[in-house]
């Protein structure tokens, strides 16, 4: 500073510019390459790269010569050090240094390493004390730690069954529980190790009672959803249970349910507190599409998702299409704990005209909606009785028909996506009948089965299967077949049956060559689907099937291409398809709109 005070002042500005670039230059342009030999295990390999302050920083913006020779004389201790925690206590390293070549900045750190031999575990105690001592699941998980005599010792294995029975005892309500002795004991001289775990659950919490905070609905109602009672041992997973329960009912739109570990009463009962934000009480929907089947359609929709404090339900529904007109309305009374589990009472209207029938339908019915087991899979069971009183002309066929038909309906569905399915299946069983003079006019017994699997092949494909198989007992019953509307006989053809066919169009005919629907049905499809863009995919099918009295009569058979849009309103299927069994190969457009299962 001395001597820039005798030099102008322009030139005492552009040295002092100078220096301050060189050394802002010096200080850039200091750089190191790192490398390991010696390691294949490539989580030895990052514990070391984690550890290694040279590595971490190799590309600082102010990394001296100096600074770099000081980190690799550390390298050495802390390469050992980082290879310790998986029994390595003998590792050797040696260490090579090169300064970058001249003009160069680049300096050349190398590492070679040789484990020798590992330190194993000669004994492990682990040893559960307090109530948790009974445990079953204590002991287990005791039995299942993650080191044994003769392994190696791996001090994150230690690490992750110290977490495992901490876990266990927040998970099982050991609140209070601790380690009362944890130590890995060397012996240098053996060179072999000891584990001594010593954990001490105490005593276990139960649940206490619950209090919710809400004013909407009844409190019996909301302790159907219950997964325990006060006085159960706690247990997270029965906690979130509850709160799941709670939150698939449907009625909130905010549910946090939580324990207060700060008021246990003497026993170790700690209370249990549900605040609760109800969902707003009414919601109405619409909808528009389009299918060749139906034609433009669309639907309007009113739920009120609580009609009283006791969670009753109450909905409507109107749907209009060319062939269709159908309005619903359904009252639903919950029963238990489960969305699944509820009572409903249901009426409706559908007057529909097709090129083969037409129909005015009034129905009444009564339906009891629960969950079931069935070869450790979850079901939808549904029992019900339901009356109709059917106005309807099919073929030559016309008539009132009054039908009062108890029915029973399993049904299960599985899928990675509701909207786009890539993996699952669905299964439908439904037995139905009624008996002539029991507040029927005609006799008969039927049952039906239909499912669809989809699965991916590649990671852009997909496989479709469908199959809907249907049978109808009426002569055993001295029933008369012609007696029975056309919703209760067998059609095939159309969009969701065997394509390259009309609605409808396929199943036995009369004399006058009118299809009039059959007691049979059986139907079958196959579709490969492979996406070519991230909302579009062609598709490639065959579908055979058909309508009959006897299982013996030929099936009708159809395939063809298509495209699908994955659109914000869901899936849209454009088809075209070919009746291959039909002589002249004609061809229909199919369009259809909505997810798959």
């Amino acid at each position: 500073m001395f001597l820039l005070t005798f030099l102008p002042n322009n030139s005492k500005f552009w040295c002092t510019l100078i220096l301050l670039c060189l050394s802002h230059n010096l200080w850039a342009t200091q750089s190191v390459n790192l490398t390991l030999n010696g390691l294949t295990d490539q989580t030895l390999t990052d514990n070391v790269l984690a550890y290694l302050s040279l590595e971490q920083q190799k590309q600082h913006p102010r990394l001296t010569a100096t600074r770099i020779q000081r980190l690799h004389q550390q390298a050495l201790v802390e390469i050992k050090t980082a290879l310790q925690p998986f029994g390595y206590y003998q590792a050797t390293v040696s260490a090579e240094l090169l300064p970058p070549p001249a003009g160069g900045s680049v300096w050349q750190a190398k590492y070679t390493i040789k484990l020798g031999k590992p330190l194993k575990v000669q004994k492990v105690t682990v040893q559960v004390n307090g109530e948790g001592q009974s445990d079953v699941v204590f002991k287990k998980l005791v039995a299942k730690f993650p080191l044994k005599a003769g392994d190696i010792l791996n001090q994150v294995h230690y690490g992750t069954g110290k977490k495992q029975l901490v876990g266990l005892a927040e998970e099982r309500g050991y609140f209070d529980a601790q380690f009362t002795q944890q130590q890995i004991l060397l012996d240098e001289q053996a060179y072999t190790a000891e584990i001594i775990l010593i954990f001490d659950t105490q005593q276990r919490y139960r649940f206490g009672e619950v209090t919710f905070q809400q004013e909407t609905f009844q409190e019996e109602l909301l302790k159907r959803f219950l997964t325990f009672k006060p006085g159960d041992f706690y247990t997270a997973q029965q906690l979130l249970a509850f709160q799941n329960a709670l939150t698939d009912s449907d009625y909130f739109d905010q549910v946090e349910v939580s324990i207060d570990r700060t008021a246990p009463t003497a026993d170790k009962h700690l209370p249990v507190l549900v605040k609760l934000a109800p969902r707003l009480r009414n919601l109405y929907s619409y909808g528009i599409g389009y299918g060749t089947d139906t034609g433009v359609r669309g639907s309007l929709g009113w739920e009120r998702r609580y009609v009283n404090r006791r969670g009753h339900r109450l909905s409507a529904k109107t749907e209009l299409s060319q062939i269709r007109q159908v309005a619903t309305a359904t009252y639903m009374i919950p029963t238990g704990q489960l969305s699944e589990d509820y009572y409903t009472l249901s009426t409706g209207y559908k007057d529909e005209t097709t090129n083969t029938s037409s129909s005015k339908l009034f129905k009444l019915g009564l339906n009891k909606n629960q969950p079931r087991q069935f070869l450790g899979s979850r079901l939808r069971e549904v029992i019900g009785i339901e009356y109709r009183d059917d106005n309807y002309a099919v073929g030559s066929d016309t008539g009132h028909s009054k039908l009062l038909m108890p029915s029973l309906t399993w049904s299960y569905l599985k899928a990675d996506d509701r909207i786009y399915t890539k993996r699952g299946h669905k299964f439908q069983w439904e037995i139905r009948g009624a008996l002539d003079n029991l507040g029927s006019n005609t006799s008969f017994i039927q049952t039906r089965l239909d499912g669809m699997v989809i699965y991916p092949i590649g990671p852009k494909g997909r496989l479709i299967s469908r199959g809907e198989v249907g049978y109808t007992l009426v002569s055993l019953l001295k029933g008369d077949f012609h007696d029975l509307p056309p919703s209760i006989r067998f059609f095939a053809g159309g969009d969701r049956s065997v394509r390259g066919y009309d609605y409808q169009s396929l199943g036995p005919k009369n004399a006058s060559d009118y299809v009039i629907g059959g007691k049979q049905l059986l139907v079958g499809s196959i579709e490969y689907e492979y996406r070519i863009l991230e909302k579009w995919s062609l598709a490639t099918f065959y579908d055979t099937g058909n309508a009959f009295n006897d299982f013996t009569d030929p099936l009708k058979q159809g395939a063809g291409v298509g495209i699908r849009w994955h659109s914000p309103v869901g899936l849209i299927r454009v088809d075209i398809a070919a009746a291959i069994s039909e002589d002249s190969l004609p061809l229909r457009l199919h369009i259809t709109v909505g997810p798959d299962l």
